[in-house]
């Protein structure tokens, strides 16, 4: 059969590429590693945590997080059917109660690349949890931020959907539009904790999901019926595809948590790290598995346990140089062959909950809180930043 031009061009590339070597994990290594406190709240102890992070078009660095201020002592307390109904503060923890404190949403930006940050808005929020947003948000090509919010944890806000949904600022983060819904409420409730930008311009969105109607279930309930929630979106998150299953239909229903992370790998498929439930004594472990690119979606692979010992939220980042990483407390591995195997590299672990970002320039930047899920005013908390570069051996 005769080839055409444009075929015999492709047919020739796909043969160079084939003809290139694949870097393996183990040839990469971390150099040039610095870590440094980026902010510290105005009072002491400091709370500050769940931060997220990202690169605005113009290529600075952007970074969002919760704080909290106030008195430790003598603040009003959630009314009880608020307490009931969130399942918050945690039996025997009153100090996990946040309401009286002045909660708000920061949001810091950085154009030197991450060597000094300006604060450009901190907008408050009112509830007894201790943080609503932050954690899934993105920049869209021209500009606009894209913010996930847990709207079940702003029970003192009741025009506000108490399901998950999105909400928009065109002037980085100072004001924010209103609401939208990312599934129908009368049926799903939903709690958005990524929002990630693919290659091909598309977002996705990756958090939890339960086929409950909103609101109908208490925090505990909900962490033991969430599984994880894909749905993606071809015209900037203005509308969304139906959720795209992410685990094999005999885990769903109990799979037990909404914390999970994505990352694309080069033929476009997903690899995904997930933290779960996986006994009755409903302990915490990671696993991980593929979703297969199909068309404009994705197909369920296999999951199983991951390597790594369970740490918070996982998070992982694509690199520029190929390997993807994966970044927690225990320390930082990288993959070269879609989580098959992973490799150290020679880091320290995070700070809590962390999460990264690569700038244009390839140094990686990943931030994280001091301390854990602490109580109100027990931990002097900050928001740390680790950096380094990705290298050859």
């Amino acid at each position: 059969m005769r080839l055409s031009s444009p075929s015999r061009l492709l047919l020739l590339a796909f043969l160079l590429l084939a003809c290139i070597p694949i870097a393996n994990a183990e040839e990469f290594i971390a150099v040039d590693h610095q870590r440094q406190t980026v902010y510290h709240s105005p009072q002491t102890p400091g709370y500050t945590c769940w931060v997220g992070t990202w690169a605005m078009p113009d290529g600075s660095l952007m970074l969002s997080f919760t704080q909290a201020t106030g008195p430790v002592e003598g603040r009003p307390k959630a009314p009880e059917d608020v307490q009931k109904r969130l399942d918050w503060p945690p039996p025997g923890r009153p100090d996990y109660d946040m309401t009286g404190l002045d909660l708000r949403n920061v949001h810091l930006r950085s154009a030197d690349a991450g060597k000094t940050w300006e604060q450009v808005s901190a907008d408050p929020f009112k509830s007894c949890m201790n943080g609503v947003a932050g954690e899934a948000e993105t920049a869209l090509p021209d500009g606009t931020i894209l913010r996930g919010v847990c709207g079940q944890y702003l029970p003192y806000n009741p025009e506000l959907p108490k399901t998950g949904y999105l909400e928009r600022s065109t002037d980085g983060s100072k004001t924010w539009g209103k609401p939208e819904i990312l599934l129908d409420p009368a049926k799903y409730s939903t709690f958005p904790k990524r929002v990630r930008v693919l290659r091909d311009g598309r977002l996705i969105v990756i958090g939890g999901v339960a086929a409950v109607p909103a609101d109908s279930r208490n925090r505990e309930a909900y962490c033991d019926m969430f599984e994880p929630l894909l749905m993606v979106s071809k015209d900037a998150g203005k509308t969304w595809s139906e959720p795209i299953p992410v685990v094999p239909a005999e885990f769903r229903g109990h799979w037990g948590g909404e914390e999970y992370d994505a990352a694309e790998l080069p033929n476009g498929d997903l690899l995904c790290v997930f933290r779960r439930r996986v006994n009755e004594a409903k302990a915490e472990a990671r696993w991980q598995g593929v979703l297969k690119k199909s068309g404009d979606t994705w197909t369920v692979g296999d999951v199983g346990p991951a390597p790594f010992p369970h740490s918070g939220h996982p998070e992982l980042l694509a690199t520029q140089e190929g390997p993807i990483l994966h970044i927690a407390t225990s320390g930082i591995h990288s993959t070269t062959d879609a989580g098959k195997t992973w490799q150290p590299l020679d880091l320290p672990g995070t700070a809590y909950y962390p999460h990264a970002v690569q700038s244009r320039e390839g140094r990686i930047f990943i931030f994280g809180h001091v301390g854990s899920d602490d109580p109100y005013g027990k931990v002097d908390q900050s928001i740390v930043m680790d950096s380094f570069q990705l290298k050859k051996k």
